[in-house]
């Protein structure tokens, strides 16, 4: 019974580390400065959190993920910086909690808590991709405090009810990994939208600079590409990101290309290319927004609003091809 209990403490942990590693420690480290974490003989390693000089350079931390936690988009950029900071983290806050053990034990604690970091880190950076498409900041910061809340219980409840919190976190990794596929769709859009930005910024392409309108296309798709475009000149071709109203369904990163009267996106899905397209003259109420990560292109068609998200690759492509359908939506 006691190894279990000292299970749900580790893998508890580990969940909450995941959310925020730095509120974690703190909270460990505070609540055995301030006695109100009595830790038994096997758990004695974690007493090191409750030292000044730790608790000192957490909360320094924690200050920091918690306003950079509630701004739209930085905290995006914050949770992709720390996809491996918790993870080993929470390895490390593992091996602390279960002591000295058989260096096979170790390994795997080390494993297992990295691993039920990973999901739950997942989990909150997913989330937080959703939520950053509102366009109110509100709900940012009330789930960013509903986390901080989370941890602070999570963390008092491995300490106190440790076979309550090793069943939630065996529920909760279920239910991850249920739906694995659309959070590491989510965390793979994020991850290409920070690095297509910070690509924009570094490479010192100012405005006035023509906007690139042709991507790189993998050889899985270009010659579905080339088959569509080979009779015409290719007026554009992007990596984009489909969103609502598009066949292959949300968050699939494709291409978006122009072909014979069409807007055409293509990508891949369960390791077959799938194809959607769009009649140009067809298209209504054809708008172009720029966001702070990624650019978004919406229109009607028929009954149906579609939207497609574009990486900042280049500042300004986005209206350009903006312009370039609402031209031949007027000469169709």
């Amino acid at each position: 019974m006691e190894a279990i209990q000292l299970l749900g403490a580790v893998t508890g942990l580990a969940l909450v580390s995941g959310i925020n590693l730095y509120a974690t420690v703190l909270t460990v480290g505070l609540g055995i400065h301030l006695g109100f974490i009595q830790l038994p003989p096997e758990q004695a390693a974690l007493s090191v959190f409750g030292h000044p000089y730790v608790i000192s350079a957490v909360a320094v931390a924690y200050t920091l993920e918690f306003f950079a936690d509630k701004i739209p988009w930085v905290d995006s950029l914050w949770d992709t910086l720390h996809t491996f900071v918790r993870p080993v983290g929470a390895a490390l806050v593992g091996i602390n909690a279960v002591g000295t053990v058989d260096p096979a034990v170790e390994m795997a604690v080390m494993l297992l808590c990295g691993g039920v970091s990973f999901l739950s880190h997942s989990a909150k950076a997913g989330t937080r991709f959703v939520v950053n498409h509102s366009p109110e900041p509100f709900s940012n910061i009330g789930l960013s405090l509903a986390e901080d809340v989370c941890v602070i219980g999570g963390t008092w409840a491995a300490f106190e009810h440790p076979l309550a919190m090793l069943a939630f976190t065996v529920l909760f990794v279920t239910g991850v990994l249920l739906f694995a596929p659309k959070i590491f769709r989510l965390l793979r859009v994020e991850v290409l939208a920070i690095s297509s930005l910070f690509g924009m910024l570094f490479n010192g392409t100012g405005t006035s600079d023509p906007p690139v309108l042709f991507d790189d296309v993998p050889d899985n798709l270009f010659n579905k590409i080339l088959a569509d475009t080979a009779s015409e000149e290719r007026r554009f071709c992007i990596r984009c990101v489909s969103g609502k109203g598009v066949e292959p369904g949300r968050n699939r990163v494709g291409f978006l290309y122009m072909a014979g009267g069409r807007l055409c996106f293509v990508t891949r899905k369960k390791f077959r290319t799938c194809k959607v397209g769009f009649d140009i003259s067809e298209i209504t109420e054809l708008k172009f927004y720029k966001k702070r990560l990624l650019d978004r292109l919406v229109f009607r068609y028929g009954k149906k609003n579609v939207s497609l998200h574009l990486f900042k690759n280049r500042p300004d492509r986005g209206q350009k091809i903006a312009e370039i359908l609402e031209t031949a939506r007027r000469v169709i």
